[in-house]
């Protein structure tokens, strides 16, 4: 059940969602086309509301993030910008919007951002605090790109990156996992937390050896984290486009599950991304909605179901509303959809495993005897590294 009555009479949830209407009033005011649009969010809600889960969940209203709460990350320079942004001339959000990487500016990004990072703030502690089991922030814009002195494709304010930070700060908890399933890496996250044994980053990312934005080395999977945190920033890169429900499979049962497991957290936080979605045109990928609602029930077991999902990217609006709503379905509780029979995974694909498998050997026990192939099995990908380094 989604819901149950204590002691007071009143309903106790299962499942809570945050979200404000005003998220929509942003958009690209001098390039109609942009992929990052007020449907995104407009549809999204309305497919929830459509098969009546929002009203199934508790409703944690949205606030403004205050200034403190955007310091626990971010520079003040970077909030002083942002909060600036909100009164410039157009022309002058043009050329602002020039000094970084896939971003625009509009008068609403400043009071929508805070309100992103307010309602994934807020839900969180939701989750950490017991009142409700999981929950979804469905918060635009995204923030898994936001570093602590930039903005950065789509991104303002780090939204994922920041609530983590408050939970280890405000209860002490001493392990999070952040799962990112966004398409691309969320080099924002993965900054902030690069030599920090206490928050295990794991990100699933189209990377294409390189080639693929945001064209940063520290994307694949030899970056494993650094001084304390090394070993706790898992990088499984995927390098061509079209890996579907396989693939995605493949890395869930082969790398993040047993890793997770071993890691045992207390918090698990997804930066969830539908751009991975079949039709998104900047994902080019094609795992199915469906697929998504089985990567929240396998999550589920994990710190005793304390799982927060907060929207990131999603551009192809019919698979990125109906992505959310079968995640939101599967943190009530409802069971998911059978999945299409699973093929093979591409070879490019179990290549990235094997590479993390033995990149990551000697700091997770789980990985000590996986994917110990025989020399003739593991000529066939000769992207695979030697193992041990010589």
């Amino acid at each position: 059940m989604e819901e149950e009555v204590n002691s007071d009479g009143q309903r106790r949830y299962r499942t809570a969602v945050s979200y404000d209407e005003h998220m929509s009033s942003h958009f690209h005011s001098w390039k109609e086309d942009f992929t990052e649009k007020p449907e995104r969010f407009t549809e999204t809600i309305k497919r929830c509301k459509k098969y009546g889960l929002v009203e199934r969940c508790k409703f944690v209203p949205s606030r403004l993030a205050t200034e403190e709460d955007m310091r626990v990350y971010h520079t003040e320079e970077l909030i002083d910008i942002l909060e600036k942004s909100q009164f410039l001339p157009l022309e002058e959000m043009r050329k602002l919007s020039r000094l970084y990487d896939y971003l625009y500016f509009h008068k609403d990004i400043y009071t929508n951002a805070r309100l992103a990072l307010g309602c994934t703030i807020d839900l969180v502690e939701q989750v950490v605090t017991g009142k409700v089991l999981n929950g979804f922030a469905i918060v635009r814009p995204p923030g898994h790109h936001a570093m602590s002195n930039e903005f950065n494709g789509y991104c303002y304010l780090n939204n994922v990156a920041t609530a983590a930070k408050l939970a280890v700060k405000k209860h002490g908890l001493k392990r999070i996992l952040i799962l990112d399933w966004d398409v691309h890496h969320g080099q924002g996250i993965q900054y902030c937390f690069y030599d920090n044994p206490n928050v295990l980053y794991i990100s699933i990312h189209k990377y294409l050896d390189g080639k693929e934005w945001p064209y940063l080395r520290e994307s694949d999977y030899d970056h494993t984290g650094e001084g304390t945190g090394v070993g706790f920033n898992v990088n499984i890169p995927l390098n061509v486009i079209g890996c579907g429900n396989c693939d995605y499979m493949a890395v869930f049962h082969q790398i993040i599950l047993p890793i997770a497991y071993e890691f045992d957290p207390e918090l698990v936080i997804v930066s969830a991304g539908y751009d991975a979605a079949l039709g998104c045109p900047e994902g080019e990928m094609e795992v199915t909605p469906v697929c998504f609602a089985h990567f929240v029930s396998l999550l589920s077991s994990l710190a005793g179901g304390k799982l927060c999902l907060v929207l990131e990217g999603g551009y192809c609006i019919d698979t990125l509303a109906e992505g959310v709503a079968l995640s939101l379905k599967t943190l009530l509780g409802d069971p998911c959809p059978l999945l299409e029979p699973l093929g093979s995974p591409h070879p490019r694909t179990r290549e990235s495993i094997l590479n993390v498998i033995k990149t990551l050997r000697p700091h997770w026990k789980c990985l000590q005897f996986q994917g110990q192939l025989s020399d003739s099995v593991v000529s066939e990908f000769k992207g695979v590294l030697d193992w041990p380094p010589q």
